[in-house]
């Protein structure tokens, strides 16, 4: 039992990390379409609509991947202490 917890929880921080990873892509992104003129040739309008889209999108990403690994983290470690109450007994 204590095996298949800790991959799970090993799994969980590998996308935790990732989605800090996603985080930062997006965010790059989108400042590179609000603040510079790069792609103005291929999108000459809606630049700062398509930016702003993508910085909420990657800040929703980020929020509901933390949730997410919050929760498993919680729930890991109340099995683990079902399981040591148990093991002691």
């Amino acid at each position: 039992m204590s095996t298949r917890i800790k991959m799970k929880h090993a799994w969980n921080m590998i996308r935790y990390n990732l989605s800090f990873m996603l985080l930062s892509f997006y965010l790059t992104v989108a400042f590179l379409f609000l603040f510079t003129d790069m792609w103005i040739d291929i999108i000459p309008n809606g630049r700062g609509l398509i930016g702003l889209a993508l910085l909420l999108f990657g800040v929703f990403r980020f929020y509901v991947a933390y949730r997410r690994y919050k929760s498993k983290k919680n729930r890991i470690e109340a099995i683990r202490r079902i399981h040591k109450n148990v093991t002691t007994e």
